[in-house]
């Protein structure tokens, strides 16, 4: 099968509406093989009684499980008390075509569905289903081999493909297959490509040989831009990864794209190639973008245990005085409705707890790079260690750097005015100059709520010494979170964070000052703890936070059954977590899973587990987890504690 040079239309169909398209064509094909075996269940004039249950037989391949979800028509379950799945006809008809379409997509060509009965019970109203099988010999794939190019290695051709070796032979996935090897030739501009198959059937065995012949690489000649009306070229034109004489390169204009996205100026961008002029090997590019407002203001609310119920504003302008520059300010208020747990009308209170007022402008591509330049202040009152109060006046300027789409490094100096209400043996003001370092790899599949992927980070900060101030001390934190999908959509996440902060020069006598300890327990940590109790107190009681943090989290995620349709989730976890005051304070011993309550100190590394329920929001899930304590010392007087936040844990 010889392939001519793709049409231009043909460049705009992308990988994935390929592969959507085609196992439609295959079902309509393999139902219509199926349809005369599905036709005697006209034979059943049954008038809607309730499916007691449906049973399969003659599949040795597939379980019942695997088929049954290929269905429409549903036996009852213990749940199904207020609505009882009934039995009709037509649904029955298509279960049959549906089952039928299974096998043949699977390389049982031969296979035939038939309804074997109907038995209806006329005291109970209910139906008995029966549904044989006749699977026939399973035709496979033999061998897959390459032929006529040299560019890429095979085991490069052969990722992603869908017919390899031992799989079933499905021939509608050929279109699919040739449509995956274009775009690896794609990626490196070579348009013109042809690509053909052979296929050669051996009784119930398959060769499939694959014709390559990339010919000549294409250089873009032009980029041709519509749409923009507020936004200036040159804004635009800087967003792109490449230039014209280049060759085209598909990794590159996806790079591009996304990166017109980022800039939040546009609600649409497509990137096509038009023109292709196969004799000069040169392709034209049309850039076609739809324009967003420039100014918003936004406001909206949270819940959660850590701020309590937040409420925020926010005004931007993403593209100040036309030249790109971003300007946002954003104010929130966070008051803690019902303290301890307690949800009592009685109990409620409306004092604030967190409260920040913050503003950044934003200057993209200075002296026309990929670094990014910003000016921030923020006013910052925080309450949440109580019964300490910290309020900070800030001055940032940031310089940040993306290396790739999954790394990036920023780097920060600050000043900072530091007032402290409620300490004791520290400072009750004082003033902070800061240098920040941030390193991020991110290759999660989706902020909100991944399910595939890793996010590395590494924070450093230096204040004091030569910087000035009155604050002295160093931090180091990193973090490595992982996510992994199984099946049934079930997520394995885990997370592991560690930091250390040491005070020196002036500022040893006092200690790291309290903004600037690390606090554990609570909704984003150790679930089943009160926020920020774990770790040294003082005589009284009170969290003092620590120099050196431990924390780890796991997570299993998953779709509650028959609510997952309404954007409900479920989780298990197991947290664990403390400060120390000291690396020498940490012991092997400390880190048991179980001891009495008279054998467990504060400097024990705590456990915590429980389960969740996640009602899933386009910003994230909001979130309701309810944790046990494993480990409890003498003042720990709770069995459980319920945590609310919106946004996963990690």
């Amino acid at each position: 099968m010889p392939f001519s040079p793709m049409s231009i239309h043909m460049l705009r169909i992308s990988i994935d509406r390929a592969i959507s398209r085609f196992p439609v064509v295959a079902l309509l094909v393999l139902a219509a093989t199926c349809g005369s075996s599905a036709s005697r269940a006209d034979d059943f004039g049954i008038d809607l009684p309730a499916v007691k249950r449906i049973e399969i037989l003659g599949n040795r391949s597939f379980d019942d499980g695997t088929l049954k979800k290929r269905m429409r028509t549903n036996e009852m379950r213990f749940y199904h008390i207020l609505r009882k799945p009934r039995y009709r006809r037509d649904f029955l008809r298509r279960d049959i075509e549906a089952i039928c379409s299974f096998y043949h997509r699977n390389g049982f060509f031969d296979a035939k569905v038939t309804v074997g009965a109907v038995e209806r019970d006329d005291k109970s109203n209910t139906v008995r289903i029966r549904i044989m099988v006749n699977e026939g010999p399973r035709t496979s794939i033999r061998s897959v081999t390459f032929t006529g190019q040299s560019l890429l290695e095979e085991k490069e051709l052969r990722k992603k493909l869908k017919l390899l070796e031992r799989k079933p032979y499905n021939p509608n996935l050929l279109e699919v297959d040739r449509y995956t090897l274009f775009s690896k030739y794609f990626e490196d501009g070579y348009l013109g490509c042809r690509i053909a198959y052979e296929v050669k059937v051996d009784s119930i065995e398959v060769d499939i040989t694959w014709s390559v012949d990339p010919g000549k690489p294409v250089s873009v000649r032009n980029v041709k831009l519509e749409g923009n009306r507020k936004v200036k070229k040159h804004l635009i034109t800087r967003e792109i990864g490449f230039g014209t004489g280049e060759y085209f390169n598909l990794k590159q204009v996806l790079e591009s794209k996304q990166n017109l996205y980022d800039t939040g100026y546009f609600t649409s961008v497509e990137m096509e190639p038009v023109g292709l002029d196969m004799e000069s090997r040169e392709v034209d590019l049309l850039l076609q973008v739809r324009e967003r407002k420039m100014g918003y203001i936004e406001a909206g609310f949270g819940v959660g245990n850590i701020h309590g119920n937040r409420i925020f504003t926010e005004w931007g302008q993403r593209n100040l005085l036309g030249r790109g520059y971003a300007l946002n300010l954003e104010s929130a208020y966070a008051f803690r409705l019902f303290p301890d747990n307690e949800y009592s009308l009685s109990r409620m209170d409306f004092r604030s707890k967190y409260v920040r007022h913050e503003g950044q402008l934003l200057f993209p591509h200075v002296f026309s790079t990929w670094n990014n330049f910003s000016l921030g202040a923020f006013y910052e009152r925080d309450a949440t260690v109580e019964p300490v109060i910290v309020k900070a006046l800030n001055f940032s300027a940031t310089v940040s750097r993306r290396f790739s789409r999954k790394t990036s490094v920023l780097v920060s100096y600050s000043l900072e005015r530091i007032k402290r209400f409620g300490v004791v043996d520290e400072r009750d003001e004082s003033r902070k100059r800061s240098i920040d370092l941030t390193l991020t790899r991110d290759t999660r599949d989706f902020y909100f709520n991944p399910m595939r992927g890793r996010y590395v980070t590494a924070e450093f900060r230096y204040s004091g010494d030569f910087l000035g101030g009155e604050d002295h001390f160093y931090s180091l934190v990193a973090s490595f979170q992982s996510y992994r999908k199984m099946p049934a959509n079930i997520v394995f996440a885990y997370r592991v964070r560690t930091g250390y902060a040491e005070a020196f020069g002036d500022s040893r006598e006092t200690g790291l000052p309290i903004e600037s300890r690390f606090f554990t327990g609570g909704s984003n940590s150790v679930r089943g703890y009160r926020e920020n109790s774990l770790g040294p107190r003082r005589d009284n009681g009170e969290a003092m936070g620590g120099r050196v943090l431990i924390l780890t989290n796991l997570e299993l995620r998953f779709p509650v059954p028959h609510f997952s349709r309404y954007n409900f989730g479920g989780s298990v976890f197991l947290d664990g977590g403390n400060v120390w005051r000291s690396v020498e304070e940490i012991k092997g011993s400390h880190f048991v899973p179980f001891s009495g309550r008279d054998e467990t100190t504060v400097k024990d590394y705590h456990y915590g587990a429980g389960f969740g329920l996640r009602y899933y929001t386009p910003v994230g899930p909001i979130r309701i987890d309810i944790g046990f304590p494993l480990k409890k010392t003498v003042d720990i007087d709770y069995g459980s504690w319920i945590h609310i936040s919106l946004g996963q844990v990690f």
